[in-house]
């Protein structure tokens, strides 16, 4: 998942970042602007991010001009110190306006919006383009490898790099970074349990409710993960519903 951050105050902009870490909203890249110029340019240039977090008010304008300018179909979430520009944001894919300075608990309610919505059309494959894939491509050395996805027990991601590792301990290298990885798997076996893995249901040794209502997990075959895997205390009621296949 890309989320695009618009902020050109460079302290509210490490808050914000600080904040989605707190409530365990996760995502693979982050991308800062600091102007209307810089967003016109980031989104002129790249593939829609997933999420958009806007403040209203830039150095150079009010960043709510681009939707009028370019076609955006990206979900967005406008954080501001002014309150006047609220009828208009609904008009431009508006999640939600949130007012500074930032309470942690409205910005959580409203990433959960995005997730009910994100989970729903992944969740209803009626209503998103596209089937789950079956088989998925992976190096090993110089050799590409097609295998079946069924096979693999976890992916995850580490310095920048994208690993899947199978049932029987073998890592394979990917072209992929995690959220196109997780766009072609099957919701009901593979779950992102943080930013840095998706894991499979039959993977999964076990697990055990921690401080502050996180989980931490454990998996087979893990020979490669050092660090504790710990499931934020924002992702753990889906998780908890997903294990017991809710």
């Amino acid at each position: 998942m890309t989320v695009l951050l618009a902020e050109d105050e460079q302290i509210a902009a490490k808050h914000l970042t600080n904040l989605l870490d707190e409530v365990g909203f996760t995502y693979d890249a982050l991308e800062l602007v600091r102007s209307v110029e810089e967003l016109r340019h980031w989104l002129s240039s790249n593939p829609e991010p997933d999420l958009m977090l806007l403040d209203i008010q830039l150095k150079d304008g009010v960043s709510l001009q681009i939707f009028d300018e370019l076609k955006i179909s990206t979900p967005v979430i406008f954080i501001t110190a002014y309150d006047e520009y609220a009828i208009r944001s609904f008009k431009a894919n508006s999640l939600n306006y949130l007012l500074k300075p930032l309470d942690k608990e409205e910005l959580r309610k409203a990433l959960n919006k995005f997730t009910e919505i994100a989970s729903f059309y992944h969740q209803n494959p009626g209503q998103v383009k596209g089937e789950k894939k079956e088989r998925i491509v992976v190096k090993k050395g110089v050799s590409r490898l097609s295998i079946p996805i069924s096979s693999i027990a976890f992916f995850y991601a580490e310095m920048k790099l994208t690993f899947a590792v199978d049932f029987e301990g073998s890592r394979y290298l990917l072209d992929y970074n995690l959220s196109q990885v997780e766009q072609q798997l099957d919701k009901k076996v593979f779950f992102r349990v943080s930013r840095q893995i998706i894991a499979n249901i039959n993977a999964i040794k076990e697990f055990k409710s921690i401080e502050f209502s996180k989980i931490e997990l454990y998996l087979n075959k893990n020979n490669y993960i050092k660090e504790s895997i710990i499931i934020s205390q924002f992702t753990a009621p889906d998780f908890k519903k997903w294990i017991n296949n809710l």
